[in-house]
């Protein structure tokens, strides 16, 4: 991926360590601009400024869940992938159709899969 080819990535994450594994191998998977926050209301107000090409975001982070992130981003048509260590249940919200479930843990075949398929998601998914 050169310069002209950059694609920026929001990731929604309040595990540190998990942080760090998620920009180690997007980095691998040639994404080279990586933008973090640990819950919704600091990505929510990164948003009003930038769009990412993609969001990975946890569903259920410290004292809150994702849902008006995810309403947002989808709303914009960026790809969300949900990588979290609970299993999909869309009776949580009906937000999650918009999304590409990914279980906790997954290695580097297995997100650059959910990215793809949230990539395809993206283009026909609308939450009412």
């Amino acid at each position: 991926m050169n310069a002209k080819q950059e694609k920026t990535v929001l990731i929604v994450e309040d595990e540190l360590l998990i942080v760090l594994e998620l920009e180690e191998t997007l980095r691998e998977l040639g994404y080279n601009k990586v933008v973090t926050f640990s819950n919704v209301d600091a990505a929510m107000a990164w948003l009003h400024r930038a769009l990412p090409d993609i969001a990975i975001t946890d569903y259920h982070l410290r004292n809150e869940v994702a849902d008006e992130l995810i309403r947002a981003l989808a709303a914009s048509t960026v790809p969300i992938v949900v990588y979290s260590g609970r299993s999909l249940d869309l009776a949580d919200s009906d937000v999650l159709k918009a999304c590409e479930w990914l279980m906790k843990p997954a290695d580097e075949r297995m997100l650059a899969t959910a990215i793809a398929r949230a990539c395809r998601l993206g283009d026909v998914a609308t939450i009412p």
